[in-house]
């Protein structure tokens, strides 16, 4: 049984693509998620189980305001519900895509618990990371931000543990030591989503098990036209967890150069102006095809579209709005393959100079094109995740 915290469409998306996975390699799968999931779900051949999910506004309320996404109610209510579901279908294994009440859950249930998680929250590979754009960051000087953030990030992470050692002591299940980032990667056996050639371990904490991206695209987008050759094509796309004003304004930005755009607005189409340089726009648009027709994307960074890009060997500008997003564009600068333009009020202004200056400079693709090999082949995928099943085991 696999549960998807239908906060944002990335935590859908992964349990969809591990559940096409574990199918084909033989297993019977359950999808446990809210209503904001059903449109995803829709010809998926797993069976359905109905959870409680926060509202992904709220969610992304608490995230801009750096403010826990979960309080100990809230996960107390959770911990009742997967033990309902648990309950119902009888799984053997439960998997949880940042459902973090399950680390109580499976314990009262007796299940093995193996959780999706990135490995940039791991201590394993925590390499630090600047001011996020939060409400009480956002206006400040970036040195300022930097250093207020750096001085206060420790406390916060250990403030926003506390809902969750609350919830554990309520059900009699020992709290977890640390804080939010082990939180964010314990189970029995957690699993990161990400391609391991990326990440150097820079802590002791437990060897992980990588298990590649779990890419996924929704079975009922049309497919993209075909654009003639021309000047370059940049896909731009935020996400579900986008703001509707940072995009506009980083539209209106690109609008100024001597390109061409496809534009994924997430729901908000009536309410976005479409630039004059802009040859398709859709509320949604396969990502792989997006990112196969463009020289360049520009999306917030994240893993799931991070990843969608770099297979296709396109370089990124990531426009992060939160500090999951800006941690993983982190690891693409690394790469050599992108650069980071933060969700500020000037965010346009320095996602249009940025992609000038990397659809002239060519190392930029070519770093994105080296990356791509590092990903897993499809049988490779299914022999990591197989290999991650198996430490799985029922309890005897």
């Amino acid at each position: 049984m696999i549960f998807a915290e239908a906060v944002t469409l990335a935590h859908v998306g992964r349990p969809i693509a591990l559940a096409r996975m574990l199918r084909s390699l033989g297993h019977d799968v359950c999808i446990a998620a809210a209503s904001a999931a059903d449109r995803w779900l829709v010809g998926e051949e797993v069976t359905r189980e109905r959870i409680e999910s926060i509202a992904p506004e709220t969610f992304l309320r608490a995230l801009a305001r750096g403010l826990p996404a979960y309080d100990a109610g809230t996960l107390k209510r959770y911990v009742e519900d997967d033990l309902r579901a648990i309950a119902s279908w009888h799984p053997d294994i439960v998997i949880g895509d940042f459902r973090l009440s399950l680390y109580i859950s499976a314990r009262k249930a007796g299940k093995p618990y193996g959780a999706i998680a990135n490995a940039y929250w791991s201590r394993r590979y925590w390499t630090g990371v600047d001011a996020p754009p939060l409400a009480p960051l956002r206006w400040l000087p970036r040195k300022v931000a930097n250093a207020a953030f750096h001085a206060i990030y420790p406390t916060a992470f250990a403030l926003h543990a506390l809902p969750f050692r609350a919830a554990c002591r309520f059900f009699g299940v020992a709290p977890l030591k640390g804080d939010i980032r082990e939180i964010y990667t314990a189970s029995d056996s957690t699993a990161f989503a990400d391609v391991e050639a990326f990440y150097e371990p820079t802590g002791r904490a437990r060897t992980a098990t990588f298990i590649g991206p779990l890419l996924w695209e929704p079975r009922d987008i049309p497919p993209l036209p075909n654009f003639p050759t021309g000047r370059p094509l940049v896909f731009v796309s935020l996400g579900s967890s986008g703001s509707t004003h940072v995009l506009q304004n980083i539209l209106a930005a690109l609008e100024r150069l001597p390109i061409r755009c496809i534009a994924a607005v997430g729901g908000n189409a009536s309410t976005i102006e479409m630039p004059g340089n802009c040859v398709h726009m859709a509320d949604i648009v396969r990502y792989s095809e997006g990112c196969q027709a463009a020289s360049l994307v520009v999306c917030n960074g994240g893993a799931p579209s991070m990843y969608a890009a770099i297979e296709q060997g396109r370089p990124v500008v990531a426009v992060a709005g939160n500090l999951d997003q800006l941690l993983n564009a982190r690891c693409l600068e690394r790469l050599g393959a992108g650069h980071l333009a933060e969700a500020r009020p000037c965010a346009g202004n320095g996602a249009q100079n940025l992609v000038k200056r990397m659809l002239e400079e060519p190392s930029y693709a070519a770093a994105a094109r080296k990356a791509a090999h590092e990903f897993p082949s499809a049988s490779t995928q299914e022999s990591l995740i197989g290999t991650w099943m198996r430490t799985l085991r029922v309890p005897s």
